[in-house]
C-alpha cells in the first residue's frame, strides 16, 4: 500500500509539472495569440498527452477516490490528440488551459 501511495504520488506530481509547464507556455498569450501559433498549439497539445498519460498510471484505487476528476474525458483527449491530432479544437484546448487544468491542479494539489 505504501509502494502504490508513493507511485501515486510521483504521478500527481509529474502531472502538476505538466500543468505548469503549459502555464510557462501560454503565459504571455490570450486566447487570439494562442489561436494563431501553431509552435505553441503544438507544445501545449504534446504536454496535454504527457498528463492524458501519467492519468493511466494511477492505481484504481487513486482513481476512484477522486471522482471529482474527470479521468476518461483527460485520457480520450490524449487519445484524439495522438492520434487525431488534425481534428483537435485549439478554442477547446484554450478553455482547458484556462478553465480546467487550474480545477485539475486545485484537486490534484489536495491529495498530496
Amino acid at each position: 500500500m505504501v509502494e502504490s501511495g508513493r507511485r501515486n504520488e510521483t504521478i500527481t506530481r509529474k502531472i502538476i509539472r505538466e500543468i505548469e509547464t503549459i502555464n510557462r507556455f501560454v503565459e504571455s498569450m490570450n486566447e487570439s495569440d494562442f489561436l494563431v501559433d501553431d509552435k505553441t498549439q503544438r507544445a501545449v497539445t504534446m504536454t496535454l498527452i504527457n498528463i492524458g498519460e501519467l492519468s493511466k498510471a494511477y492505481t484504481e484505487e487513486f482513481l476512484d477516490s477522486k471522482t471529482n476528476i474527470p479521468w476518461k474525458a483527460i485520457q480520450a483527449t490524449r487519445n484524439v490528440a495522438a492520434h487525431k491530432y488534425e481534428i483537435v479544437d485549439m478554442p477547446t484546448v484554450w478553455d482547458t488551459i484556462k478553465v480546467s487544468l487550474p480545477m485539475l491542479r486545485k484537486e490534484l494539489e489536495s491529495s498530496l
